[in-house]
């Protein structure tokens, strides 16, 4: 891997730690406030990933990545401000939310391609692993310091952090060029709605960019609001501390650790739908665990578990996907696949908030049980059971 890689690595992750604290900071409020309010707050984040993430990229995705770093850490800056002046309120939050997610929009499907443009493609499944192990690692460290941040300068300084990230990771990809760069991806002149249109032509005709959608569509529904909304609301329903969440948040993030760096270090197992599978299942165990943890270690535990299990599923079916998109649709459906994370996120997230949070989360872990079970009973086509 190219020296360009690690500088632009280096910066990317670094504004993980931002995104982290700033997340974990508005889910804390939130549920402070009620469990509705925090479903609004999460779903004033999503919501402009689906208006938004199908309109694509007609500057290319370096360019784009530099005007959302730019747009993101400046708003991060400006709501510092008004949060110092105002206080923390529901609809500051929302704001707040709602902003981040509308330049997310942007931004997620070119730092999906980027690896792509850094090197080439026989190593693209271990270069994308060590993307994920050093996004990991920064956020496990950023779990019990997001925690420890918020008890002592609240979400101003979480909004000052990260508004502090995207400018040094502004900074690292202005003076970086990616060897393997390309354009943009759309025509200036074609319309917006025919290459969106084009986009899920490209997917729904490829059996194996279609299964990896669906399924990941599923597991993202019920899988990411475990850390964002279900242990928060669980955490203070114990009345535990923002820091003891944090701790519990950490734990996720150490047991997907754990597995990207073996896959950085070793590469995927050959069968990526069987092992994805199996990963889905070790989540759903986990998950069914935390409903009776009765302390924070036993709750740090259960979500390592989860960890790991999410970690084999995304390290074995993301270079799938990656490796089969056409490159002439390289950010369209990167779009697509954030998309299909977003739209049922929306939904699970308010039902969820609707529940008692331990229906909440038994409801969490029956999904991602039947997404396991999807993938173990060989639903993926055999074309795409070795990554490499």
């Amino acid at each position: 891997m190219t020296r360009s890689y690690y500088g632009w690595l280096a910066g990317s992750t670094l504004s993980v730690l931002g995104d982290t604290a700033l997340f974990f900071a508005l889910g804390w409020a939130a549920t402070g406030i009620g469990p509705r309010i925090a479903a609004l707050v999460l779903t004033g984040f999503t919501l402009p990933r689906a208006v938004l993430l199908l309109l694509g990229d007609r500057i290319g995705p370096r360019r784009l990545l530099l005007a959302c770093g730019a747009i993101v850490g400046t708003c991060c800056f400006l709501l510092a401000v008004v949060v110092g002046i105002h206080g923390v309120s529901a609809g500051l939050l929302v704001t707040t939310a709602v902003v981040v997610g509308t330049v997310d929009a942007f931004a997620l499907p070119a730092a999906g391609v980027l690896p792509r443009l850094f090197v080439p493609d026989d190593q693209l499944p271990r270069a994308m692993a060590l993307r994920t192990s050093a996004t990991q690692l920064i956020t496990l460290v950023g779990g019990p310091a997001s925690g420890l941040l918020v008890v002592t300068v609240g979400l101003a300084g979480a909004l000052v952090l990260d508004g502090l990230t995207f400018a040094v990771q502004f900074l690292v990809l202005f003076i970086l060029r990616p060897p393997y760069d390309v354009g943009p991806t759309q025509p200036a002149g074609r319309s917006v709605v025919r290459e969106a249109l084009d986009g899920l032509r490209v997917a729904a005709g490829d059996p194996v960019l279609r299964t990896v959608l669906a399924v990941v569509a599923l597991v993202a529904a019920f899988v990411l609001p475990v850390t964002s909304l279900c242990v928060p609301l669980l955490a203070r329903s114990h009345g535990w501390a923002a820091g003891q969440a944090g701790f519990v948040v950490a734990g996720n993030v150490c047991g997907g650790l754990v597995v990207t760096i073996l896959v950085a270090r070793f590469g995927t197992f050959d069968r990526a739908g069987l092992t994805g599978g199996v990963g889905c299942l070790l989540a759903a165990v986990a998950i069914s665990g935390l409903t009776l943890a009765p302390s924070v270690a036993s709750a740090v535990g259960a979500m390592v578990v989860q960890g790991v299990g999410v970690g084999l599923f995304t390290s074995h079916l993301a270079p799938v996907f990656v490796r089969s998109t056409p490159r002439s649709h390289l950010t369209r459906l990167q779009s697509l696949l954030s998309l299909v994370q977003t739209v049922p996120l929306i939904v699970s997230t308010n039902l969820l908030a609707a529940l008692d949070i331990h229906h909440a989360l038994m409801l969490a872990a029956a999904a991602t049980a039947l997404a396991g079970l999807l993938l173990v009973r060989d639903y993926l086509p055999k074309s795409i059971s070795k990554v490499g």
